[in-house]
């Protein structure tokens, strides 16, 4: 797949919109990607990602994240891409979910996200094509069919890893599965581990609840049978080991209390006999002894209500008499309500007089309903002298706002005038100041070169000093090594010239006598020479010979440094103009004081022109407010003069009103007050007068009726009536005492009581009671352990059931469950699992072989031939064996740990893997071709002759038709590739991007 060209609206920092023409700024196969951290180069990538599968690179990240917070919310967001796979060329235009302002009213309306697939047939057909669909799901289908790669695998080949590889390199144990995990994307792997091995301990936990609910049951039983602790342990114990002898167990336990409650049974009948034969005793002899005493409380009954008789009959005749006085009480209630009626309207008569004028207490009715006539009419007339009062004071209200508005416009016209005559100095200080900052600011080109070459002092300066300050020190250690190397030399003379001392000696030890000397020839040997106790072997000569070639080496090391140290030296010295560290900091700082003075500038000269604009129109608002004011005090005071003229002739008109009172509004109430006393006594008059005829109306009524009933006169009727409620309380009682006389007579002649004998003797009942009471304690103890025995059975008998139960259960998850159990323990690394690994590291363990096997083949072509990665299952401390890698160094013939590596090798070695997973996704994917990828930061770690073997590479990726895009800020890197995509942050902090190509 190609990238051809890139076009993005209101994403991310890139509040407008920006384009990228790959075809051209990928011309030459490398491209440099550079910006400042959080620019937006991750933003780049994230767009690519959208356009293609409408999801950020990012997995946990969301995709609504790439709508521009920066862009007007009005602007869409949107990114078309127009790309080049096997199938053909496309142009994909997409937009993610968003919310924008609503077109009426306020709020936000969600814009959901859309997306437009075409098939083109130029990389330079921006509008036009053929459009293939607008249904998401079925242009994401298309562009993954025409890619070949899902979203994970493009942005494991897109983007490579290097960075991610780096930190697995440098990672501990336990947290290389983790990275491993995010590099090669095998979460789902870990997911599905995590179900199968949460399975498994469901199944194990389902397995122990069944043996939980054996033991249970058993407990149950046991209490239920009310069995002793041991039995019952035995029991589960025989559950555990052989269930099949468990049911005779509890047969016999079962059987046990069943003959417990059979016995029980028959000594419960026993004594519900003997008990029911002792309460038929008692009940007889109790209703023998109540009869007797029903019969004499009768007797004693009437004799009372005998001497009562006489009390009655006189009840009987006062009740006649209350009952015959009964209708005159309405007559007499409604005399005494009207005499009491008459002395309320007198007293309100007198009330009534007290409160009128003197001259008015003695008038006839008719005199007073004249004057009250009078009266209102007076109040009529004053109604529009109490409006014009009361209009009074808003007018003079009206008039102190008149003139206090008047002063408050003169003081405000004061300050107008004064400010105005004040601009004319201030406008003139503003443009002396405006003509300063020109100047300073047209400097500002020439003062910002001068403040880099003086930075560039300082560093060469800092960096000379530091290089002086090593110099010392390299000295010596040259110094030394040469010292060494001498005396190594020396001590190598030394030996040599034992070593040749000694060989007579050495050479005596092979003579024998009638064997030639290998020297002279002789065959007789009278003297050999023999070898010294201390005599130098070859071995140690050729020791020491190893050791001065070894310092030679080291001399020859520390002199070549030396020497770079001093060139190095004599370079930074050109660098910083011969300047010290001093001097050079003192010019940096000089400079920079210039170049801040001239940047202030720029931003006082916009600020002073703002301000002398500002003030030029202000000159012109207050010029115009000063016309207005003087306009505004004239009105106010022409007003003010018209209102008070009006207000003297009213206020004349108002005091003729009052006539003596504060106000007209109080005399007119004073008014309305006299003829509302006047009505009243006029209508307490009128009730009075009713009241007497209704008296004398009431008073003749009575007396009709008391002759009626047959009273003389009102004291006969009061001595015979009584209350209602008094007559029905003596009616009741006479009724009971004729009741109860009935009842005495009845009682006395029944059958009941006719063969009582009041001398007969008894037989001693309280002792039967007593025996009667013990029979029934012994039933009830005897009929209560024989429901408990019978309840005791059924409850152990259903825990048998249960019991049973629970094996069959048991029995049933013991065979549902034996696969999870087993394949959650294979999954986790446990049971018969032989390799002792998860599913989640053994299929890391597998992809990474693969990505080592790749990746050797590059490395073995950045390291000259040096290195070569292998896997290892060494355990570091207690951690889990699987994960390990080490490097082979084939100078050394050596193994040594990753941790050993330099920062450069770290890299190439990292940047191998990240190329070997690339190619390793686009095999498994079918082939897929790749023409565009990215290498992330890095490359700074790398010595001159290491980045040149790996930019070989990277053109060796470029030469087989694909674009390579550089991450990075290394000024090198910058100088070898021309094409290049800058970031730019403006100082609103949006970013925009500048093309190089």
């Amino acid at each position: 797949m190609q990238l051809h060209h890139l076009r993005m609206t209101a994403i991310g920092p890139f509040a407008g919109t920006e384009v990228i023409d790959f075809s051209a700024v990928g011309r030459a196969g490398l491209f440099l990607l550079e910006g400042p951290t959080g620019s937006g180069k991750s933003t780049i990538i994230d767009a690519i990602t959208f356009a293609l599968y409408g999801k950020v690179a990012q997995e946990s990240a969301d995709a609504e994240r790439i709508h521009s917070h920066h862009a007007d919310p009005r602007e869409i967001p949107v990114v078309t891409l127009v790309f080049e796979t096997q199938s053909g060329l496309y142009r994909v235009r997409r937009t993610p979910r968003f919310e924008r302002p609503k077109s009426r009213g306020t709020g936000l309306t969600v814009q959901q996200p859309s997306v437009k697939l075409w098939r083109i047939t130029s990389p330079d057909d921006l509008e036009g094509g053929e459009l293939l669909s607008a249904n998401i799901g079925e242009c994401d289908d298309e562009i993954t069919r025409a890619v070949g790669l899902t979203r994970a695998q493009f942005v494991q080949t897109v983007i490579l890893p290097q960075g991610e590889f780096a930190t697995f390199l440098r990672a501990r144990s336990e947290e290389k599965g983790k990275l491993l995990e995010k590099v090669f994307g095998t979460a789902f792997f870990r997911r599905v581990q995590d179900e199968i091995v949460e399975s498994g301990r469901l199944a194990q936990a389902r397995r122990q609840g069944a043996v939980t609910e054996i033991r249970d049951c058993i407990h149950a039983f046991a209490v239920s049978a009310a069995i002793e602790a041991d039995r019952r342990d035995s029991l589960v114990a025989l559950a555990q080991a052989t269930p099949g002898d468990l049911d005779d167990e509890l047969a016999q336990v079962v059987d046990e209390l069943a003959t417990r409650e059979r016995h029980a049974a028959k000594a419960s009948r026993e004594a519900i006999e003997a008990h029911q034969q002792m309460a038929d005793m008692v009940s007889d002899a109790k209703l023998r002894r109540q009869r007797r005493q029903r019969l004499l409380e009768l007797q004693r009954e009437d004799e009372s209500l005998g001497a009562r008789a006489v009390e009655f009959d006189r009840l009987r005749a006062a009740v006649a008499r209350a009952r015959q006085a009964r209708p005159v009480a309405g007559a007499v209630r409604t005399l005494a309500q009207s005499e009491a009626a008459l002395k309320r309207a007198e007293a309100a008569v007198a009330t009534a007089r007290a409160r009128v004028l003197p001259e008015q207490r003695d008038l006839t009715t008719a005199e007073l309903r004249v004057a009250a006539s009078t009266t209102r009419e007076v109040v009529g007339a004053l109604t529009s002298a109490a409006e014009l009062e009361g209009a009074l004071e808003l007018r003079r209200t009206r008039l102190g706002e008149l003139r206090a508005r008047a002063d408050r416009t003169r003081a405000a016209l004061g300050s107008v005038t004064t400010e105005l005559e004040s601009l004319p100095a201030s406008l003139a200080a503003h443009e002396k100041s405006l003509t300063a900052a020109r100047h300073l600011h047209s400097l500002l080109e020439g003062r910002t070169s001068a403040a880099a070459r003086a930075h560039k002092q300082l560093e060469a300066a800092t960096q000379e000093a530091a290089a002086r300050a090593r110099l010392p020190g390299a000295e010596e250690r040259a110094a030394g090594a040469l010292i060494a190397l001498r005396a190594g030399e020396s001590r190598l003379a030394s030996l040599r010239q034992a070593r040749i001392d000694d060989i007579a000696g050495e050479l005596g030890l092979t003579l024998e006598d009638g064997r030639p000397c290998p020297v002279c020839g002789s065959l007789e040997h009278p003297a050999p020479a023999r070898p010294t106790p201390d005599a130098v072997t070859p071995e140690q000569v050729a020791e020491q010979e190893e050791r001065v070639e070894a310092l030679r080496a080291e001399v020859t090391a520390v002199t070549d440094r030396l020497a770079g140290l001093r060139a190095e030296i004599a370079g930074l010295a050109v660098a910083a103009d011969g300047l010290d560290v001093d001097a050079a900091t003192a010019a940096a700082q000089r400079a920079a004081a210039e170049l801040a003075a001239s940047l202030q500038a720029a931003d006082a000269v916009a600020s002073s022109e703002a301000t002398l604009a500002g003030l030029r129109l202000r000159s012109a608002e207050l010029s115009e407010r000063s016309a207005e004011l003087t306009a505004e005090v004239a009105r106010c005071e022409h007003s003010a003069t018209e209102l008070g003229e009006r207000l003297g002739s009213d206020t004349a008109v108002v005091e003729t009103a009052r006539a003596g009172h504060p106000t007209v509004s109080a005399r007119r109430a004073a008014l309305v007050e006299v003829a509302a006393r006047v009505d009243a006594l006029v209508d307490a008059l009128s009730r009075r007068d009713a009241a007497r005829a209704s008296v004398a109306e009431d008073e003749a009524a009575r007396d009709s009726d008391l002759a009626a009933a047959g009273f003389a006169d009102v004291g006969a009727w009061l001595a015979a009536d009584q209350p209602v409620e008094w007559i029905a309380a003596r009616e009741k009682e006479i009724a009971d005492f004729e009741t109860a006389c009935t009842r005495v007579k009845a009682g006395l002649s029944g059958p009941e009581l006719a063969d009582v004998q009041l001398d007969t003797l008894f037989d001693d009942i309280d002792q039967m009671v007593t025996l009667e009471r013990a029979a029934k304690q012994d039933m009830e103890a005897a009929t209560s352990e024989h429901g408990s025995l019978r309840s005791q059975v059924k409850r152990t008998k259903d825990r048998v059931a249960e019991i049973r139960a629970a094996l069959d259960r048991h029995a049933t998850c013991i065979a549902e469950t034996a696969d999870a159990v087993r394949l959650g323990q294979l999954v986790a690394g446990n049971g018969d699992n032989q390799l002792n690994l998860d599913l989640a590291k053994y299929v890391l363990i597998r992809r990474f072989a693969e990505v080592l096997a790749a990746a050797n083949t590059e490395l073995a072509r950045f390291s000259g031939g040096r290195y070569s990665l292998e896997h290892t299952d060494a355990k570091q401390g207690n951690a889990k064996s699987g994960l390990g890698v080490r490097v082979q160094d084939m100078h050394t013939n050596q193994v040594r740990d990753v941790g050993t590596l330099s920062g450069g090798e770290t890299f190439y070695v990292s940047l191998s893997l990240a190329l070997a997973l690339a190619e390793v996704v686009r095999s498994e994917s079918g082939g897929v071709d790749l023409g565009t990828l990215f290498v992330d930061e890095g490359f700074g770690t790398l010595d001159p002759d290491v980045l040149d073997d790996v930019m070989h590479t990277l053109e060796g990726l470029r030469a087989g038709g694909r674009t390579v895009g550089i991450v990075s800020h290394v000024t090198e890197l910058k100088s070898r590739v021309a094409d290049r995509i800058e970031i730019l942050v403006n100082e609103d902090r949006t970013s925009t991007l500048r093309v190089t190509a």
